[in-house]
């Protein structure tokens, strides 16, 4: 399995969610887990995917999700699994 953990930030609307659902559909990348938080009118969510059937390459999934997140007007930032681990344990 080749999990990722994907970030997302920015002023909540309509769509949002279903846009990058949409990217991970039809990219075969499956949730793993998901977590999401609405303070006032703003959004923050991680979530950790599995992208053992993604079979593109690691830098069009963060240059598409980058293009979606501009599609929604949010920040949306994907990182290795281990790379995140490795930032949150210094």
């Amino acid at each position: 399995m080749s999990r990722t953990i994907i970030t997302l930030v920015g002023k909540d609307h309509t769509g949002i969610i279903a846009a990058v659902c949409n990217y991970f559909a039809e990219n075969n990348i499956n949730i793993l887990d998901i977590s999401q938080t609405t303070v006032q009118e703003y959004i923050n969510m991680m979530m950790i995917v599995d992208l053992s059937k993604y079979t593109k390459e690691f830098p069009i999934l963060v240059s598409d999700l980058d293009a979606v997140g501009k599609k929604v007007g949010c920040s949306i930032k994907a990182q290795h699994e281990e790379i995140f681990d490795m930032m949150h344990r210094i």
